[in-house]
């Protein structure tokens, strides 16, 4: 059952540990393999993210959110998307495709495991993650390291690869349904 008194620590912390091999490690790793880390930690979180996307509580306190005015980029219909994919089984698809070798391949057949509805979504949702992570990790940037242009180039670069990288997702999901 999630505890509304630990929620926000708790996602705070999983939110650091989820970044950190993109967007706080300055290493010289590739970004198919800071992809992989970033599956493994997604995995190591995947029941208690599972059971956020399942709740009730959630629901409701982002009913309430949206009601008073907050979460501006994200609808109603964003947040129903993304916690009927989580609960489809989309969250251990996403893992599998991270991890993988060949990404694009393992995004194709993970996708068309997920029910009609889910792969129906996948391209808007994909899209408005897209955004979404483009406005957090810029927002995160900028609270870290003061200005984007003080950003550590490597940090930079892996944001451009990970745009670049759904993009391509976007492209495949918008096949899967043609």
């Amino acid at each position: 059952m999630v505890n509304p008194f630990t929620l926000h620590a708790r996602i705070s912390a999983i939110q650091q540990e989820v970044l950190h091999p993109l967007y706080i490690s300055d290493n010289d790793y590739s970004h198919d393999w800071l992809l992989a880390e970033t599956g493994r930690v997604v995995a190591k979180h995947k029941s208690y993210l599972q059971e956020l996307c399942s709740s009730r509580l959630i629901s409701a306190i982002f009913k309430v959110v949206k009601l008073l005015g907050g979460a501006d980029r994200l609808t109603v219909e964003d947040f129903d998307r993304f916690t009927g994919y989580v609960n489809a089984g989309g969250l251990q698809a996403m893992v599998q495709m991270l991890v993988a070798a060949d990404k694009e391949k393992s995004f194709q057949l993970e996708l068309k495991r997920l029910p009609g509805q889910i792969q129906a979504n996948a391209p808007d949702m994909l899209q408005k993650a897209k955004l979404l992570h483009l406005d957090f990790i810029e927002g995160f940037f900028k609270q870290s390291y003061g200005s984007l242009a003080s950003t550590p180039q490597k940090l930079q670069d892996n944001l451009t690869l990970s745009d670049r990288f759904v993009d391509r997702l976007i492209l495949l999901a918008q096949k899967n349904i043609s």
